[in-house]
């Protein structure tokens, strides 16, 4: 197995809580300060049994901190969202592959890494993708979409697949009462969440 810690910190800090279509342009200082020490912070979290064992790790930390300051300096700079992002993604992946065999004595396991990569591709990047192809605001945060493809995909992968199909009617419930308008949102989230799932399901069970 692979352990895509990298890939993983990656993904997090940019997707999980961050909105990067907002970094975009951004040039207030304390906004890049802020996201700089989160991206620092959650690197260290999914490297910080490996990192500080001896002096190549930490260089491969580093250049890995760098990396992630090149992709922000594009956004800053306001290239375009399609090839920043997809450079961020594939550039991570293959560089977490490169370094794989740092992460084997690592406490997060490559099951566990995988699983919360699963995680992460079934719940923030569909709506990063859903942002750039203008399906949904690109500033918009899409919570209710994350939060019910995150339940599939831990219902689903459990097993528990009645739980799946209640989270996704208490979703839509969810979407007629408070948004109370319907979008391509309200079929292609929950189609994503019932889908997706399933490719992690099998590579990690």
């Amino acid at each position: 197995m692979f352990y895509l810690n990298y890939f993983l910190a990656h993904t997090v800090s940019d997707y999980a809580f961050t909105n990067p279509m907002k970094l975009y342009g951004e040039k207030r200082i304390f906004e890049i300060l802020k996201h700089t020490i989160w991206f620092v912070l959650v690197f260290l979290a999914f490297s910080f049994d490996v990192v500080f064992s001896n002096p190549l790790n930490i260089v491969i930390f580093v250049s890995a901190l760098i990396l992630h300051t090149i992709i922000d300096f594009l956004r800053f700079r306001k290239f375009n969202p399609w090839m920043v992002e997809s450079l961020s993604i594939f550039t991570f992946l293959l560089f977490s592959f490169i370094f794989s065999s740092r992460f084997v004595n690592s406490f997060i396991t490559s099951y566990f890494s995988l699983y919360l990569i699963g995680m992460v591709c079934v719940s923030v990047i569909p709506t990063q993708i859903m942002r750039m192809t203008k399906l949904i605001d690109p500033l918009e945060n899409e919570s209710e979409g994350i939060s019910e493809r995150l339940a599939m995909f831990i219902f689903i992968c459990a097993g528990q697949y009645l739980f799946a199909v209640a989270a996704l009617l208490i979703a839509l419930v969810y979407r007629l009462i408070v948004k109370k308008e319907f979008d391509r949102t309200w079929w292609l989230s929950p189609l994503m969440g019932l889908t997706l799932p399933w490719f992690f399901k099998i590579v990690i069970f």
